[in-house]
């Protein structure tokens, strides 16, 4: 398919995840999904900045966060997920744009590799509401934000 164009429909939006060098499956029944960015900033202020704070961009780093409906026979859900943190396993990571229900990532459109760890897991449910699941991975090394080949 071709580039998406216009402003980007944000169900298409999908992550998909694997230990590392593992092939990649989409993760099933998602609801959300983000990533954040952060610079931490080096303080190199001295007396010749007149009482102004000077600083440095130092570190950076990354979190994909997502949520979804928790089912019990989900291929690729909480269950999976669960051993992933479990077992700290170092997983390969894409927010990527797969159109509508396919599995395919679009493309042209644009998507964010990396390789990060599951740092939080949670499961909730509330009094005759569905069950849900939400992750946070914490993304290491290089992440990459680039054209879906």
């Amino acid at each position: 398919m071709a580039e998406t164009t216009g402003i980007i429909n944000g169900s298409n939006l999908k992550v998909t995840l694997a230990a590392v060098g593992a092939t990649e499956v989409m993760v099933d029944n998602l609801t959300d999904c983000s990533i954040s960015t952060n610079i931490d900033l080096r303080d190199t202020t001295t007396k010749s900045n007149a009482g102004y704070k000077a600083v440095l961009p130092g570190m950076m780093e990354a979190t994909l966060s997502f949520s979804g409906m928790f089912a019990n026979d989900a291929t690729n859900g909480f269950h999976e997920l669960f051993d992933f943190q479990n077992a700290k396993t170092k997983l390969d990571v894409k927010l990527t744009q797969i159109v509508g229900s396919g599995s395919t990532p679009n493309a042209g459109d644009m998507e964010f590799v990396a390789a990060g760890y599951i740092t939080s897991l949670d499961l909730t449910g509330g009094t005759e509401d569905n069950a849900t699941f939400s992750c946070s991975i914490q993304l290491v090394e290089t992440i990459s934000y680039s054209v879906i080949a």
